[in-house]
C-alpha cells in the first residue's frame, strides 16, 4: 500500500477538456404550483377540522348532543 501511485495520469486530465456540460433543463412553475396547492389544501383541511371541533364543542355545551338513540 505504501508504493501505490495515486496520482492521476495526464491522459485522464486531458479528457476533461472535451467535457461539454449539459444545459440545465428549464424548470417550470410546477414546484411553485405544488407548494401553493399544498398550502391551500392544508389550510382548507385545517379549517374544516376546526369547524367540526367548534360545532361539536358548541353542541356539548348546549346539551343538544345525544350519544345514543
Amino acid at each position: 500500500m505504501k508504493n501505490d501511485d495515486l496520482r492521476a495520469d495526464r491522459d485522464d486530465l486531458d479528457e476533461l477538456d472535451h467535457f461539454v456540460p449539459r444545459t440545465p433543463a428549464k424548470r417550470g412553475n410546477n414546484l411553485v404550483m405544488q407548494v401553493a396547492a399544498g398550502v391551500f389544501l392544508g389550510g382548507l383541511a385545517l379549517w374544516l377540522v376546526q369547524l367540526a371541533a367548534t360545532t361539536l364543542y358548541a353542541k356539548l355545551m348546549l346539551g343538544t348532543f345525544t350519544f345514543g338513540g
